[in-house]
């Protein structure tokens, strides 16, 4: 017996070394079979990343962006309000900014008076609607120091936020969207106001309570009551 297994013995290191590679083997099969699906599959089905084109897979959404309400026109880039800017005009821009990114086709000299103190504005027209109503540019400034804007009048209805609110839409879409702090006389009229995005929601006067009084809570506002201009200021 003893030089039987004397005989064995050179060849029990290569037998273990079989038996674990054979072991380890399975091991590896259980694993790739065991694990489902892939941890990332692209909506375009494709799993190797070299196959995937850039911008193939989808875009999460980003947290935080509003999504517009159900029904309510999307605005285009050239008719999108918010904080401080409608479409390619912003506040604070000086006078022939504005005349780089507007026609002067578009654009009529006018007037308005502050405090006694009559300074330049514009009425601009849409060039894609030109019988909606006029947007009012108010400038702000003395001939020397140049002028710069600062107030936007809206009035047409293709202006709108992100979450399709504008001119026509209830007013209570706006309350619950915008963060609306109060509601008083503005110099475009009655009007709910934004503080935290200087933009103020004109009212139509004719949905208010009777004998309103000079400053309301907007929930004392009817929700149905229609916003019929946009204010934006500084």
């Amino acid at each position: 017996m003893e030089r039987m297994l004397n005989r064995f013995l050179p060849f029990l290191p290569a037998l273990a070394a079989t038996v674990l590679s054979a072991a380890f083997s399975a091991c590896d099969s259980r694993s790739a079979t065991d694990t489902g699906s892939p941890p990332f599959v692209p909506e375009n089905g494709a799993t190797d990343p070299a196959a995937v084109e850039p911008g193939a897979a989808a875009v999460a959404k980003v947290p935080g962006v509003p999504s517009p309400l159900a029904g309510a026109p999307v605005p285009d880039s050239l008719h999108l309000l918010s904080p401080g800017q409608a479409g390619r005009l912003r506040l604070g821009m000086r006078e022939e900014q504005i005349k780089k990114v507007v026609p002067a086709s578009l654009l009529r000299a006018t007037t308005y008076t502050d405090n006694g103190k009559q300074l330049p504005a514009y009425e601009m027209r849409d060039a894609q609607q030109p019988t909606a109503p006029p947007t009012i540019l108010h400038l702000i400034g003395d001939s020397s120091a140049g002028f710069r804007l600062r107030r936007i009048r809206i009035y047409d209805s293709q202006y709108r936020t992100a979450e399709g609110i504008g001119v026509g839409s209830p007013f209570g879409a706006a309350r619950q969207n915008l963060g609306l702090t109060r509601v008083r006389p503005t110099p475009a009229g009655f009007a709910a106001v934004s503080g935290e995005v200087k933009m103020a929601w004109v009212i139509d006067p004719n949905s208010l309570p009777a004998k309103h009084p000079e400053e309301m809570n907007s929930a004392d506002i009817p929700p149905a009551a229609r916003i019929t201009g946009v204010l934006l200021y500084q």
